[in-house]
């Protein structure tokens, strides 16, 4: 996992996203996390996602 090195970092490793940073991190502006009735973290989803074209 990349460090992080500012307050507001989000570690990613999806490669094949469009806010994917090469020191993996996200530079999207906000960050949506879907699935409100989620219980466990494998049940959460970016909902930021975007695939790079």
């Amino acid at each position: 996992m990349s460090e992080c090195k500012t307050e507001t970092c989000v570690a990613c490793n999806v490669k094949n996203c469009m806010y994917h940073n090469s020191n993996d991190t996200c530079n999207a502006g906000r960050i949506q996390v879907g699935n409100f009735s989620a219980s466990t973290h494998e049940e959460t989803c970016c909902d930021t996602f975007k695939a790079k074209q």
